[in-house]
């Protein structure tokens, strides 16, 4: 899961004015921020007990910089207030299930708190319809836990 596109982050200026997204200069539509490890790779989530078992892990894709702002804010400790952040386009993401990753991680902000963010997990053809923006995860809003 190694990426090789130029990190095109900038300070946040645009607002998108009905979700209260954050988004860079250059950002393009249907990208998701990852954070990433200094090799290269994304970070990933283990979402399992069985240390043989990798079919729920995955990367974690944030909605826009807001949340990975409210996130860092909140958890200054975890590996992503370290990481190297970057706008990563739905193609390269679905690039990765198609290579065997089944499981994405999502972080994104909460559509009834402003300053709330949400996740959930989702898996195989429920997380491909999410990344490629066939599906929102408002569709999920049940299923989701509060982050804060």
């Amino acid at each position: 899961m190694k990426k090789k596109r130029k990190a095109i982050l900038a300070p946040a200026k645009k607002l998108a004015a009905s979700t209260g997204h954050v988004y860079s200069e250059g950002w393009e539509s249907g990208s998701w921020l990852v954070p990433f490890q200094t090799d290269g790779n994304a970070l990933i989530h283990h979402g399992h007990d069985n240390p043989d078992d990798h079919s729920q892990c995955g990367p974690t894709l944030f909605c826009c910089q807001k949340a990975a702002g409210l996130f860092i804010g909140a958890f200054p400790d975890v590996p992503e207030s370290r990481a190297k952040w970057e706008a990563t386009p739905a193609f390269h993401v679905i690039s990765w299930m198609e290579s065997g990753v089944n499981a994405m991680y999502f972080i994104f902000c909460d559509p009834e708190r402003p300053r709330g963010l949400r996740a959930i997990g989702l898996l195989g053809k429920a997380a491909r319809e999410v990344v490629l923006g066939q599906a929102v995860l408002e569709r999920y809003l049940e299923h989701t836990q509060q982050v804060f």
